[in-house]
């Protein structure tokens, strides 16, 4: 208990007391008030949680779904839904002409929803299944409205903001033709026949088509040839990869005893350099490096000269984690995941288990999700810190129950049984 001196009550002197405190008591709760808002202004407020459910939808194993950064574009039996991501409002909704939930792809890339038709299903000796599905036929939609572009028979390779690249395909999956159309209005630029091709890529200002043996350059701009070259496949060309890495073009040939890995330059397929591995090898474009995977043995080679910079053991392969940066996985049911730093191999922060996500975004992976050990219905979410390599739990998420989760930036969308569940991220 506090005492509060108030003097000498019983000298006839003294100020009879007044009914109010002193002045210092009346400015007390004034300034701790003050305190607390100041302090409570300073911190922002309660902590905002940095894993946070936003809103679901329903969704089936059948349906599709793609995302830019601010809107999942969802296709269902019954047509094409943007929806806001923050939100879940819908932007705009379409119907489709056909059964779309059956499509083979979606991307939505600079202003365009590209839809592929339904697959066809083709024999084709050429591949290892002998049998193949592609679409028939392309919608391009525009992203803000859902309005219709245009649309053309023929298989997406590559799309810019300005031109989009087809490719038609015949009764065994074998590419016959290529064409260049302008990516607003589908008008032909040029068009290309081809001769049992089985893949097309491509590079800035430049297209590789690959055939039975044989591989042929492009200027993408007019299709104007630019070099050919016969390339030894391996016993069955269906063991033989071809990857365009930068101004360079990797073949990979298989064989029981094992892979040879060729560079050949892009502008005249002159061969850079040749290196043999005596177990089979997946290569993987990793920036400053080559990435060769064999077993549980991961290598970087240099991408001039194809000489060794680094190896190292325990790794199944590797991710592009960001300029400079590597996610390296493990062979394990739930892999481990450790960030390496691309030109020397070094790894950067301790391994953690889990599924990276995005897969394949332009700027690497930047969450890992791994099941909880404490809830089977929730799955632990990580940040991937691309600096120093630390991989720190933020949260939880609903578990996925079908694939892996998407997103990874701001937003990260995991299917469940019958719905997309949609939960915030925040740093």
């Amino acid at each position: 208990m506090s005492v509060i001196e108030l003097g000498d009550l019983s000298s006839p002197a003294a100020d009879p007391p007044s009914s109010r405190p002193p002045a210092r008591l009346r400015r007390r709760p004034v300034l701790i008030a003050l305190i607390c808002l100041f302090a409570l202004a300073a911190s922002g407020g309660p902590p905002v949680p940095q894993v946070r459910q936003l809103w679901t939808t329903g969704l089936t194993e059948r349906d599709s779904f793609a995302l830019t950064a601010d809107t999942v574009y969802l296709v269902r039996r019954s047509g094409l839904t943007a929806y806001d991501l923050a939100t879940g409002a819908v932007r705009w909704r379409r119907d489709l002409p056909l059964p779309y939930s059956d499509l083979t792809s979606m991307r939505v890339t600079d202003g365009m929803v590209l839809l592929g038709g339904p697959p066809e299903f083709v024999t084709a000796p050429g591949f290892p299944s002998g049998a193949m599905a592609y679409p028939t036929e392309l919608i391009v939609l525009d992203a803000a409205t859902g309005a219709d572009r245009w649309r053309a028979p023929g298989e997406v390779f590559d799309s810019t903001a300005g031109a989009v690249l087809l490719a038609d395909r015949d009764a065994h999956g074998e590419l016959h033709a290529m064409r260049l159309v302008g990516a607003s209005d589908g008008v032909l630029r040029w068009t290309r026949p081809l001769t049992r091709a089985l893949d097309v890529q491509t590079s800035p200002g430049r297209i590789v088509t690959t055939t039975a043996g044989e591989v042929t350059t492009y200027r993408h701009d007019d299709g104007t040839p630019l070099a050919s070259r016969r390339i030894e496949a391996s016993q069955d060309w269906v063991n033989s990869t071809t990857m365009v890495s930068g101004e360079r073009l990797l073949v990979t040939r298989a064989d029981p005893r094992g892979a040879t890995i060729t560079a050949y330059r892009l502008d005249d397929l002159a061969e850079l350099w040749s290196r043999r591995t005596l177990r089979g090898a997946y290569v993987t474009e990793c920036g400053p490096v080559v990435c060769l995977s064999s077993g549980a043995e991961l290598s970087g080679l240099d991408a001039a000269t194809g000489e060794p910079r680094w190896s190292s053991s325990g790794w199944a392969g590797v991710d592009v984690a960001g300029p400079g940066r590597l996610l390296a996985y493990s062979t394990a049911d739930e892999p481990e995941h450790a960030l390496m730093d691309a030109a020397t191999g070094r790894l950067l922060g301790r391994p953690s288990p889990g599924w990276p996500t995005p897969a394949g975004g332009p700027d690497g992976p930047r969450t890992l999700i791994r099941a909880s050990a404490t809830d089977p219905d929730r799955s632990v979410v990580s940040r991937i810190d691309p600096a120093g390599g630390r991989i720190v739990p933020i949260g939880t998420v609903v578990s996925p129950a079908v694939g892996p989760c998407s997103g990874g930036g701001r937003f990260l969308l995991c299917r469940r049984p019958g719905d997309l569940v949609v939960t915030a991220l925040t740093s």
